[in-house]
């Protein structure tokens, strides 16, 4: 929907509806006036159009019936006609035609009426019917702006954000259905801007250009996120860096989407990694996600994320809090008193652990300590030493962390 109705307010139902056309009627020079209210508490707008015509000069004068079915969604039939009839209507206001206005359609039954009584098919009246696609194609031309903007200004941000294509199709929405006009801007939305054709966006190598339009295939007329990860195979790094760029900053969700696909059904470690990078650097990912996410990838993309990070934790935590591990008593059995001057890292390796939800990491290091008998300071000593832990959603937790004395005692 181009339009959406819904957005017309005020305090009494059916006028939104009239405002929009009172100002659309002044806009198009129709010398808009107020009926009156009726009988009924309603009241009907008057247009007056002026023809200077080389043929005829003269006046005619409308009775403009406003009928806001927006939210039902039904046409305007020929019930909801006046109950007096249509020609009775108009002469009681004394105009010469009547203007059927509608936010949705008008019935057959309904417009075969009104054209029978039209006097272009010898009828008494003028006759002239304003539906939904009719009131589209007034407020998107640029002489309607400021109305579009003022009583539709969320469906007006969305029209602005169409590409220069899809307004190029939507100017023809009075010559087709509703529903093939939204079907043709479904499926032409990947091809809208231009910067995302494969050939425009990477011009650099055809078979990467033809990936990059074979994914925007998949993800908007397809919409299979899966299919497009499977499209991803052979491209560039460098191009598939930039084509994230561009998805990102022109379609944020279907980029949001691919991401999550390519992590999990990429076969390409290097590729899997450069996504959650993409993905956790532009988007707010809580917790549990980031984790579950991680544990699709390997060794390497997991030192990557988290190595400084556990090598910040393990020190902090064996400096603060040694004496919670074996390391501490059996560095114990050697000194009255030991300080740990700094440790080494060597060797951290990373499993994910899918059915856990966590990543399980593994290491050795080197204790560099301080070794004291009663007063007398020994000196510093090393030895090599392991540990253990795991990563989870709500952080890391060091398992264990041992050292071995058995150089020590050699």
């Amino acid at each position: 929907m181009i339009i959406d109705f819904n957005e017309l307010t005020s305090l009494v139902p059916g006028e939104g509806l009239e405002q929009l056309i009172r100002k659309i009627g002044q806009k198009l020079g129709l010398l808009p006036s107020w009926s009156g209210r009726g009988a009924d508490g309603g009241r009907d707008i008057i247009f007056t159009e002026v023809i200077t015509g080389s043929v005829y000069k003269g006046k005619i004068t409308w009775l403009v019936s406003c009928k806001d079915r927006t939210k039902s969604g039904q046409s305007v039939t020929e019930a909801d006609l006046p109950k007096t009839g249509v020609v009775d209507k108009v002469k009681q206001h004394k105009t010469d035609g009547i203007l059927l206005v509608t936010t949705t359609a008008i019935s057959t039954g309904a417009k075969e009426l009104l054209d029978c009584l039209d006097k272009s098919k010898g009828g008494e009246i003028f006759t002239d019917v304003w539906d939904y696609s009719d009131l589209v194609s007034l407020l998107i031309n640029p002489d309607f702006e400021d109305i579009f903007i003022q009583f539709f200004p969320n469906s007006y941000k969305r029209f602005k954000g169409l590409s220069t294509l899809e307004e190029a199709i939507i100017s023809h929405s009075d010559e087709l259905p509703d529903d093939v006009i939204n079907e043709v801007i479904r499926l032409i939305k990947p091809y809208g801007e231009q910067s995302l054709k494969g050939s425009i966006l990477w011009p650099y190598n055809t078979e990467s250009a033809a990936c990059i339009d074979e994914i925007m295939s998949n993800l908007f007329i397809d919409k299979d996120s899966e299919k497009a990860v499977f499209s991803s195979e052979g491209i560039e790094f460098d191009a598939f860096i930039t084509f994230l760029e561009k998805l990102h900053k022109l379609y944020p969700d279907e980029c949001k989407s691919y991401l999550y696909a390519v992590i999990v059904k990429h076969e390409d470690p290097d590729v899997k990694f450069n996504a959650i990078q993409f993905l956790f650097d532009n988007y707010e990912i809580n917790p549990d996600e980031r984790i579950n996410l991680a544990t699709q990838l390997d060794n390497d993309a997991l030192k990557t994320l988290y190595e400084s990070e556990v090598i910040i934790y393990v020190s902090e935590e064996l400096y603060e809090n040694s004496s919670g591990y074996p390391l501490f008593s059996e560095l114990d059995q050697i000194s009255s008193a030991t300080r740990i001057e700094s440790i080494d890292f060597f060797d951290i390796s990373f499993k994910p652990r899918v059915e856990d939800s966590d990543i399980h990491f593994m290491g050795t290091m080197r204790i560099n300590a301080m070794l004291n008998f009663d007063s007398e300071a020994l000196g510093v000593n090393y030895f090599p030493g392991t540990f253990r832990g795991f990563i989870d959603s709500s952080g890391i937790y060091l398992e264990d962390a041992n050292v071995d004395l058995s150089t020590y005692y050699a």
